[in-house]
């Protein structure tokens, strides 16, 4: 679905937070229910389920708030500076590739000019996660964005030290004992990191109505 509107927006996030919690609570459910014999492989599957949705809805969501400002075409000297520097960014890769002095100048000029020229900011490829969202990549997908990622600092240990280093341990054949993890933990985790999903998209939502891309 194309992001046009801020309704559009708003629907693309319930739709991507309503599956996504649907099947974290599925996921909870499966540790819950789970056999004795049968609960160490329920919390490390859980782990690496948890993981890919705090990576999925980070960076679906921020790529639909990415959309949606693209859409708006607002003249780059009204929008937060990250936005210029996305369109900088993709352009000066063009300037890098190329050998021709008429696209050097072309970009050159477009750079001087780009204060009241209408906004053309590139969307795909733009949210990188790199198959690996700790806090750093994470703070700086919030500056992609121009959001404000000081309400997460709490939670950047979380993040690095107890989610990543157990789905990547977990990827890696370890066995739970070897995690510091059992049934109590995977929920307090759970809880936690599902929490962080929610908050990311409120804020995203929140932003767009606000309108939080002006300066």
């Amino acid at each position: 679905m194309k992001i046009r509107t801020i309704n559009d927006l708003q629907d693309s996030i319930d739709a991507e937070m309503a599956w996504r919690k649907h099947e974290l609570s599925s996921i909870r459910e499966n540790v819950a229910n789970a056999r004795k014999s049968a609960k160490d492989t329920a919390i490390r599957a859980g782990i690496a389920l948890l993981y890919a949705h705090w990576e999925g809805a980070i960076k679906n969501i921020a790529t639909f708030y990415l959309e949606y400002v693209s859409t708006l075409k607002l003249p780059y000297g009204e929008m937060k500076p990250n936005f210029l520097a996305i369109s900088l960014k993709y352009n000066l890769k063009t300037f890098e590739e190329s050998s021709k002095s008429t696209i050097h100048t072309k970009i050159v000029s477009e750079i001087i000019n780009s204060h009241d020229a209408e906004s053309v900011i590139p969307v795909d490829g733009i949210i990188k996660t790199n198959s690996n969202l700790n806090s750093a990549i994470f703070v700086e997908i919030m500056a992609t964005i121009g959001l404000d990622c000081s309400a997460y600092e709490g939670s950047y240990k979380l993040i690095d030290s107890v989610l990543l280093d157990k789905r990547n341990k977990i990827a890696h054949g370890e066995r739970i004992v070897s995690l510091d993890l059992d049934e109590a933990r995977y929920y307090e985790i759970h809880e936690k990191i599902r929490d962080l999903i929610f908050q990311f998209a409120n804020q995203v939502s929140n932003a767009a109505c606000l309108k939080q891309y002006l300066k």
